[in-house]
């Protein structure tokens, strides 16, 4: 499954927390055609994922995926939600604003480590974050699903906490006159 950016800007979300804490506060930080800072808004939280192939920080809420059956309707929903966000794949270099060059290409450039106590993970526009079904969490349980014809949705920002431009951006803050350090 991969989701992608094809809007005006990359999709950059920072975590912090305090240290000792399980949880990082997830924001989501926006930017004009100058590739100024112009916003933020929380947008949820980051959680450690201690799992063999991920060992790193996942943004929650980020995408959901169903298997729907002949009819449309949901017969099983994963319990895959969370991921780290980065520059996997190029999905399509023609949009406006493409980053033909991302520098996070892999999970071990933007997920963190687990006593890190800020992480950004970015996803540039133009490129999309796959996930393979060889990954912990990214399956289903067909054990007792009938046999028959069935779809798989993946639904990116499926509790509308990422701010999208087809989406209202009430509660964004213009930035503050200081800054976080995302080291």
């Amino acid at each position: 499954a991969t989701v992608w950016t094809a809007g005006r800007s990359p999709l950059v979300v920072d975590g912090f927390r305090q240290p000792g804490a399980d949880v990082m506060d997830a924001y989501q930080y926006f930017y004009d055609a100058q590739g100024n800072q112009t916003g933020y808004a929380q947008v949820g939280t980051m959680e450690w994922d201690a799992r063999e192939g991920h060992n790193h920080w996942h943004f929650t809420d980020f995408a959901q995926y169903r298997l729907l059956g002949a009819d449309q309707q949901e017969a099983v929903r994963s319990g895959k939600e969370a991921f780290c966000l980065a520059n996997t794949d190029a999905v399509d270099y023609t949009v406006k604003n493409a980053n033909w060059h991302p520098f996070n290409t892999d999970l071990s450039t933007a997920c963190g480590q687990e006593n890190s106590i800020s992480v950004r993970e970015v996803l540039d526009v133009g490129s999309g974050d796959t996930y393979t079904q060889d990954l912990p969490g990214q399956s289903f349980d067909i054990t007792d699903v009938p046999n028959g014809t069935y779809y798989i949705q993946v639904l990116a920002n499926p509790e509308k906490r990422l701010k999208e431009t087809s989406l209202p951006l009430e509660e964004v803050r213009a930035p503050s006159k200081h800054s976080r350090s995302t080291g």
